[in-house]
């Protein structure tokens, strides 16, 4: 549900004439730019956690500036993506005071608040004009705000240059905003340095392969501060691309000669990005070695590479072989799952066998989905060994 204009319009004309809590805001109109709506609604990685991630084998280290590791983009990647973070790379600034503070806010950046009063929302309604409030809102007090913005950035809300344009309630010195959608935005950190002995930079794209994002690609520029980061500046960028590369799991992914018509190449395995969703799915695909294009993507097993009732934790193995005896290399995988369980933590796991058969003439592989239905229903996916002995009694396909 996208805002409504005449609730929009009568706020931005009343806040003109607000002097705003605690200190005269300058109200500035939100910026037109196109909204973007996300499914994703998992909780906030857990901050501690995330940001050990991009650390790992770094305390400490004087070999500054260098290039970051795919570990520590995925930690980096992690923690933007946080409910408090992402709204930092929906503008641009080259200060830290010059941050938007609409976009960081929009969706209450996590900040777990009290409703609105039966007081606090008459004073809204006279401020506004409005006859009711017709959509979910955000509020947040001053003192939440400046707590928030002083582990962000270091500073407070009277250090911003571009103020907050919410309705102000001066009595309960609260900040209320009013929105029916979200702007939340994930990113990918695709490239990034160590530039000093604590300050990152990061090329990040928004969206993914899949997603037509409404804003740029950015540089992103963060300042170690204790078991978090400081957002320094954030420059929009032409020429940075989406790239899978920081999400190859290395141990399963393997330089291999599949025959005709495929000849030597580089099978890779690549683990979701859960930022776009919990129970996005794994994906395998064959590389070009000598320029790393994309010569092959293996079937998904549900459309959209996603999974309905579980999510993924690890492939166990890959293997290359000649199953079905036709001369030709086929792969075998298998995969462990987690069951999802609605409003609980954790579920059953499982192991799924996906049996990709080589079809030479077409130039693909098919998912052999007779045989894997035959192997599971008979718990006959275990190990690589236990599939080979077995997989002569699922027949040939037609």
């Amino acid at each position: 549900m996208k805002k409504i204009k005449r609730l929009w319009i009568a706020s931005v004309c009343v806040l003109l004439f607000l002097t705003g809590c605690k200190k005269e805001q300058d109200i500035q109109k939100q910026p037109d730019a196109k909204e973007q709506e996300q499914e994703n609604r998992s909780e906030e990685p857990d901050i501690e956690q995330a940001a050990e991630n991009p650390e790992t084998g770094i305390e400490g280290q004087e070999n500054v500036p260098r290039d970051l590791t795919s570990e520590e983009l995925r930690g980096f990647t992690q923690w933007i993506n946080g409910k408090s973070n992402y709204g930092f790379l929906l503008s641009e600034y080259t200060r830290p005071q010059d941050v938007d503070l609409s976009q960081v806010f929009y969706s209450g950046a996590g900040i777990e608040t009290a409703p609105l009063s039966k007081a606090e929302e008459e004073a809204y309604l006279e401020i506004t004009g409005e006859e009711e409030i017709y959509t979910d809102y955000t509020r947040l007090t001053t003192g939440e705000i400046d707590e928030f913005l002083k582990e962000k950035l270091g500073l407070s809300l009277e250090d911003m240059t571009k103020g907050l344009p919410w309705a102000c309630l001066p009595d309960s010195d609260a900040w209320v905003w009013q929105h029916g959608d979200t702007n939340y935005m994930n990113f990918t950190c695709v490239s990034g340095r160590q530039i000093s002995a604590d300050t990152y930079e990061l090329e990040c794209v928004p969206g993914d392969e899949n997603y037509e994002p409404a804003v740029p690609s950015c540089r992103l520029t963060l300042q170690k501060q204790g078991e978090d980061y400081q957002f320094l500046s954030n420059i929009y960028t032409a020429g940075v691309e989406y790239s899978k590369e920081i999400w190859k799991i290395e141990e399963q992914s393997f330089n291999v000669d599949l025959g005709a018509p495929w000849g030597d190449v580089y099978f890779v395995s690549y683990a979701p990005d859960k930022s776009v969703s919990g129970n996005r799915d794994v994906t395998f695909s064959i590389i070009k070695p000598s320029d790393g294009a994309e010569l092959f993507r293996f079937p998904f097993m549900e459309e959209g590479e996603y999974r309905r009732n579980e999510q993924f934790q690890e492939v166990q193995a890959v293997s290359f072989k000649d199953y079905d005896g036709d001369g030709n290399l086929d792969v075998i995988i298998l995969i462990e799952y987690q069951l999802f369980i609605y409003n609980e933590e954790e579920g059953d796991r499982r192991q799924e066998v996906r049996l990709y058969r080589s079809r030479p003439k077409e130039g693909d592989f098919v998912l052999d989905t007779d045989r894997m239905d035959y192997l599971s229903i008979n718990d006959f996916d275990h190990s690589i060994e236990e599939i080979m002995e077995h997989i002569d009694e699922a027949g040939r396909p037609e």
